[in-house]
């Protein structure tokens, strides 16, 4: 394939086959069940891609151009949008959660206007509310007082001695005088509640929740160590030097498609397939079309392989945790990677001029993999239920669709 595919930037320049079905008996590309009227309706490759693009199916169109772009071309776009997530990543870093906090009970997070208020000291002679009552309280004494003085003499008198000769009766029979009994009722309900709570925890039920909920925290210890010593033992600088190792062989397959560079494809991607990274130089190295380089016996790779790591690939990378956008934004902008590579806009021969490749000057101002429109357009809105971006970088409309001349 030439090196110089700058003038290529208007029609799908880079597709291997003008229809669907030559895709389907050739590449063994397998029509989606759901888009197969479509598909009848639109049997030229290119009106196919656009037909998918207009509905909103990008997964669906990403599948169908994987199977028909030319393979050095696919390798360049898997490069892309592994670059794509990598600066996503650079903006806003997904914190990795610790597999020791599965299946802990954690307490529901109450919103600030659901809490109940918190009791807080309060300066109650500096409250101009507390100063009037104390003033009313203070001007009804002394209007008491008169009212007091106003009786007739030895009319109070009476009253309070009447008043303790009655308290001093109803001592005789209950034990207490009234005030005395209002003072012990509310120790006695203070008592109760007190001893409610306490049997409460002490009850039987309670007892057998507690030692339930011990042996069910001593099986999620015990899933918790196996699956630690199950899983791969990873450090994160090791999965970084492992994806720049998987990139350095992608670039170098893709700008020198070698057996050489097509092998360290191999055994990078064999180092790492867990990550973008990793499946994207498996993907290189399916591009490369030769199973046993570096060998005098040739095994051609089944055309579908590299077609079906493409589509797994652009699914993990949309599902990757972290990054500026959703699942439904990822979609679109690998999609419209994937139609600018094609278009031959998008390629490696730029890049070749500089001393560095793009993955290894990762920052904000460089190339992310997406060279998009000059005027920013709004992104298209995810649906309800799916994840919200922290940003969304706008990614431009898809371009007008024109029939195949070549």
């Amino acid at each position: 394939m030439p090196d110089k595919l700058d003038w290529l930037n208007k029609h799908f320049v880079l597709l291997k086959h003008k229809t669907v079905q030559e895709t389907a008996d050739t590449s063994h590309y397998k029509i989606p069940f759901e888009q197969r009227e479509l598909a009848q309706n639109n049997p030229q490759a290119e009106d196919y891609i656009g037909a998918l693009a207009q509905k909103g199916c990008y997964p669906e169109a990403s599948e169908f151009l994987a199977y028909n772009i030319h393979q050095r071309a696919l390798a360049w776009w898997a490069y892309c949008c592994v670059l794509s997530l990598q600066k996503e990543l650079l903006q806003v870093p997904h914190k990795p959660r610790d597999i020791s906090e599965i299946g802990v009970r954690k307490k529901p997070e109450i919103p600030d206007w659901a809490k109940m208020p918190q009791d807080q000291p309060v300066d109650y002679k500096s409250d101009p509310e507390y100063i009037r009552l104390q003033s009313e309280l203070g001007n009804i004494k002394v209007s008491t007082e008169k009212l007091i003085e106003r009786l007739p003499p030895g009319l109070w008198e009476e009253h309070l001695a009447l008043r303790k000769r009655l308290y001093g009766e109803f001592k005789k029979v209950v034990g207490m005088d009234p005030e005395e009994l209002m003072t012990y009722a509310l120790d006695q309900v203070k008592k109760v509640n007190a001893q409610k709570e306490a049997c409460e925890n002490s009850a039987p039920v309670y007892k057998m929740r507690e030692e339930l909920e011990a042996k069910i925290e001593k099986i999620r210890q015990g899933t918790i160590s196996r699956i630690k010593e199950a899983l791969p033992k990873k450090s994160p600088a090791e999965l970084r030097e492992q994806a720049e190792n998987a990139m350095d062989a992608v670039y170098a397959c893709i700008t020198a498609p070698t057996e050489k560079n097509a092998a360290d494809c191999l055994n990078a991607g064999n180092a790492c397939p867990e990550i973008p990274e990793g499946l994207a130089a498996l993907v290189s190295f399916w591009c490369y079309g030769n199973l046993t380089p570096n060998v005098d016996r040739v095994i051609k790779t089944p055309p579908e392989l590299a077609p079906n790591g493409m589509k797994g690939l652009l699914l993990k990378c949309a599902l990757t945790p972290g990054g500026t956008r959703g699942f439904r934004e990822r979609t679109r902008l690998y999609f419209e990677i994937g139609k600018e590579v094609v278009f031959g806009h998008n390629n490696w021969t730029e890049f070749m001029k500089n001393e560095d490749p793009p993955h290894r000057r990762l920052n904000l101002d460089e190339f992310d993999g997406y060279l998009g429109d000059k005027a920013p357009v709004k992104a298209e809105e995810a649906p309800a239920g799916e994840e919200a971006s922290a940003q969304k970088p706008p990614v431009s409309e898809p371009k007008k669709f024109e029939r195949f001349k070549g």
